[in-house]
């Protein structure tokens, strides 16, 4: 296999033929866990000036873009400067810088109240880029559409009922990501991002042209992902593979420099309600077996995540 299956979500949103678009959705799952989506209903407007406000803030100076330093967050909002996130242990740092936007929470809002992680208000670029919110607004708003509808349709593949994972999904952990990956010359081996799964439920991204994601086959080896214009890359994240008992597969990927040029992209990363339990959905589990895993909150398996992977988290905790 050296290309992802590409599958059209239109028939699934409109409601005319779900059940085509689930038995899709869970074949590409139980294979890599990594598919291409056509049909979403992302206005590709909307996609295009969102990429471009990315390009603006990280063509800022570094002195500004550090003005809305994650270290200085409350709950993982803000700018990542270079060499600040590793990936991958065994190749060191990541060349990449980052802009984390997580779901926006005010003073007033219950958890922030009760003080609990990963809830606060995000940090933005107001002063420099005042339309910056209100456009990254709109496309998370569209990307957590694009969430409830896959949710629906693996929620049909798995053998449940459409709504099943709606009442974990009420104020999840969801981010918006803008990353930079700078040019770099010919023969330089530095990881862009280095190889990883990621941690969450689904993580949906846009990617310009430039190329560089690869997927890690099963037989070995490397897929380059291309794909066509306006199609969204979507993967599976950890707690996907641990909610289905390793049914449905977290699959290793990376992100290589681009040589001689920048490139940019915007995954969105979701994952359920900060208090909602992960534990093995009963339809993966054979008859008189146990679950691999033993139920863990979403918001415990995502804190111990972060704290492996950025530096600023490490530094507070030594």
């Amino acid at each position: 296999m050296d290309t992802l299956p590409v599958i059209d979500l239109r028939p699934l949103r409109d409601g005319s033929d779900p059940r085509t678009v689930a038995r899709a959705l869970d074949a590409a799952c139980t294979d890599l866990g990594f598919f291409v989506v056509t049909g979403h209903g992302l206005d590709s407007g909307l996609r295009a000036e969102t990429m471009e406000q990315a390009r603006r803030f990280f063509s800022l100076p570094f002195e500004d873009k550090m003005q809305i330093s994650i270290a200085e967050s409350s709950c993982h909002s803000g700018y990542v400067p270079p060499k600040a996130e590793t990936l991958d242990a065994a190749i060191g740092a990541d060349a990449k810088e980052a802009l984390d936007i997580t779901f926006d929470r005010g003073p007033d809002h219950p958890e922030v109240v009760a003080g609990t992680p990963l809830h606060g208000p995000a940090q933005w670029p107001a002063a420099l880029m005042p339309e910056f919110k209100s456009v990254a607004d709109e496309y998370a708003r569209s990307c957590l559409e694009i969430n409830t509808h896959l949710m629906h349709g693996l929620a049909l593949a798995l053998g449940l009922t459409r709504e099943a994972f709606e009442p974990m999904f009420t104020d999840p952990i969801a981010s918006l990501r803008m990353l930079h990956y700078p040019p770099v010359r010919e023969g330089d081996t530095a990881p862009g991002a280095g190889a990883h799964t990621d941690y969450g439920s689904l993580t949906l991204l846009a990617q310009d042209n430039v190329g560089g994601l690869q997927v890690a086959a099963r037989g070995g080896g490397w897929i380059d992902v291309v794909t066509p214009p306006d199609a969204l890359v979507v993967n599976l994240g950890d707690m996907i593979a641990r909610w289905t008992n390793h049914r449905y597969v977290s699959t290793r990927h990376r992100v290589l420099n681009p040589v001689g040029t920048d490139r940019y992209s915007l995954p969105y990363f979701v994952a359920p309600d900060f208090h909602a339990v992960i534990e093995a959905i009963p339809t993966c589990v054979e008859q008189g077996a146990e679950p691999i895993y033993p139920p863990i909150t979403v918001g415990e398996y995502m804190l111990s995540r972060f704290d492996a992977t950025h530096d600023y988290l490490k530094n507070k905790a030594s």
